[in-house]
């Protein structure tokens, strides 16, 4: 990791050296003391500071898909960095990504929402808030998520015009039949 550190913010050594280290990590795949996850982060943002991006969704997709680190994080992260920089489409694909492989992680819904909603996209936001909304009370909200979609919801029904009103869930919450609801 010398090579990385003295490159500093020169970002084409940078993915020199990170290319060489994840080339022989793969070559040395039982190893430990290689952290694939954490080079193939700072490669994508190295690739991303380059205007490389494609070279960062793919590093990263490899990265979970490898299951060298926690996949819904590692995309969700880059996907939000590419919708602050104008690539939304690509964040597209990484936002889908994480749902199709990790359909339970509420905080995909949520991250995803907030970026649609921070870009103005308030009906794709609503979408994925909707689906985070319905998941969270499917599961008794074990991750603690509930207020904040309720929030954000909230205020993109605002900012299409429409009323926020209580959101209830499409599924029965336990075996009383009971549906729970957020407001």
């Amino acid at each position: 990791m010398d090579r990385v550190e003295k490159a500093g913010d020169n970002h084409v050594e940078r993915v020199a050296a990170l290319e060489e280290y994840l080339t022989l990590a793969r070559a040395h795949e039982g190893e430990t003391w290689f952290d694939v996850g954490a080079w193939s982060e700072d490669l994508a943002d190295s690739y991303l500071a380059l205007g490389r991006v494609d070279d960062a969704v793919a590093t990263i997709g490899n990265a979970t898909r490898w299951g060298y680190a926690d996949g819904a994080e590692m995309l969700c992260e880059l996907a939000e960095k590419l919708m602050r920089s104008g690539h939304e489409p690509q964040a597209r694909s990484l936002w889908q990504q994480a749902r199709a492989g990790y359909p339970d992680d509420v905080w995909i819904y949520v991250q995803a929402g907030i970026e649609y909603s921070d870009m103005g996209d308030h009906a794709e936001a609503l979408d994925w808030l909707t689906a985070g909304l319905e998941l969270a009370l499917r599961t008794g909200d074990p991750e603690s998520a509930l207020e904040q979609l309720r929030l954000f919801h909230a205020s993109c029904l605002s900012a299409l015009g429409r009323s926020p009103t209580t959101f209830r869930s499409r599924r029965p919450r336990g075996s009383t039949g009971e549906r729970q609801e957020a407001r």
